[in-house]
């Protein structure tokens, strides 16, 4: 293969912009060849468009010839179920975030992409944040020693009552499968958890101010990584102005990624340990110098994401983010929902048997009747696959 020929799955806002994106790249190795959407005239219009085949029925566009990849750009609980159908016609999948809604499918879309030996990456841009890509290469390369706490408030994502009235499925446990941590927040745990890690146990509460809709608004959460190393993450559509900052704190000092800027405050001692036990050291804590860092040359696009998933098809390069890594956020916001609705701290990997359990009591009672039972839908299409061809 010379060329990667996309098709895009869902003509929406996201895929007329995957879309349009991909044809202002005007690369010698990629195009979009063809599309789908169930509603005909937006599959219409983008065909058209884009000078390009287009379809209402995803699998006939699968079926097409056309394609040798696909990017899936529609409601999250159809994520799983396309992504196996086309996995299992050897398409390769880059997957919008999130790469579903809960861990058990997602899961099965890991397990499915590696039996057929098709590469499943997701569409986690944000990686490419200049001042937390920064943070990430001097948190591992050791500049702040070893790491114990790790602190992200994600409050920039606020939303208004009309943005969740623009679509029946918005706002809805059937129709998004969740509010602040499914749709806005898988950014910004993806990066939390590629920066510090992954935790062995969450404690959190969830809840739902000022707008109407069935879905959390708000999330706080703890986390336990053992050994005495702690985290915390706030994330909301329901407050302004809002704030976006990681902050990791190290045995040499601490990080702080804010708003487009990182900040490095280093201590004068090599070991927080150390000092704490040494005698000469009186009362006096260790001295900071702070200092602004310069950030990594990058650019947050989309196009960046589906350059990488390209490179790693034709030449064998590593993607931005893989398929097993884009369970790594959804692990963090089900342990989320599941500590905050059962009160109880949770544990890490996220018992999918619970998580689906959950989802059914949350959708019996909260449902407005706005949502498509999208959910439902796209379930049954998931159970039918996995029944005729179990991983």
């Amino acid at each position: 293969m010379k060329k990667v020929r996309f098709g895009i799955i869902g003509c929406g806002i996201m895929g007329r912009g995957h879309a349009r994106q991909i044809a202002e790249a005007k690369a010698r190795d990629f195009r979009v060849t063809a599309v789908s959407d169930i509603v005909p005239e937006r599959a219409e219009a983008l065909g058209s468009e884009q000078g390009v085949p287009w379809f209402t029925d995803n699998e006939e566009l699968m079926d097409s010839g056309l394609v040798d990849a696909v990017i899936i750009a529609t409601p999250h609980y159809y994520h799983p179920p396309l992504t196996i159908m086309a996995a299992r016609r050897g398409l390769h999948v880059l997957c919008e975030k999130p790469i579903a809604v809960s861990v058990g499918p997602a899961r099965a879309m890991v397990e499915q992409c590696k039996k057929r030996g098709v590469s499943l990456g997701v569409m986690f841009q944000q990686r490419n944040r200049p001042e937390v890509g920064k943070m990430k290469r001097m948190v591992d390369t050791g500049a702040i020693g070893e790491v114990f706490r790790v602190q992200m408030i994600c409050s920039s994502w606020y939303r208004t009552q009309f943005y969740y009235d623009s679509g029946t499925w918005r706002g809805t446990w059937n129709g998004e499968g969740g509010g602040v941590l499914i749709n806005q927040a898988p950014h910004s745990l993806d990066l939390f958890q590629w920066v510090g890690g992954m935790p062995k146990r969450v404690v959190a509460t969830v809840d739902r101010r000022h707008h109407r809709i069935e879905v959390e608004n708000t999330a706080n959460a703890i986390l336990d990584y053992g050994d005495g190393k702690t985290g915390y993450i706030y994330a909301t559509t329901a407050e302004a102005p809002g704030l976006f900052q990681i902050m990791v704190c190290g045995d040499k000092g601490t990080l702080i990624a804010q708003d487009g800027k990182l900040l490095l405050g280093k201590l004068n001692v090599s070991s927080l340990k150390r000092h704490m036990l040494t005698a000469k050291a009186g009362f006096k804590p260790p001295r900071a110098t702070w200092k602004e860092v310069p950030p990594l040359k990058s650019q947050v696009r989309h196009i960046h994401i589906t350059r990488a998933f390209v490179n790693h098809i034709l030449r064998g390069k590593p993607m931005a983010a893989t398929g097993a890594e884009g369970i790594n956020e959804l692990e963090l916001s089900n342990a989320i929902y599941i500590s905050g609705y059962k009160q109880k701290p949770v544990n890490l990997p996220v018992d999918a048997a619970e998580m689906e359990r959950l989802l059914n009591e949350l959708a019996r009672k909260y449902d407005t009747g706005k949502s498509e039972n999208i959910r439902r839908k796209a379930n049954a299409q998931l159970k039918r696959l996995l029944d005729k061809y179990p991983a």
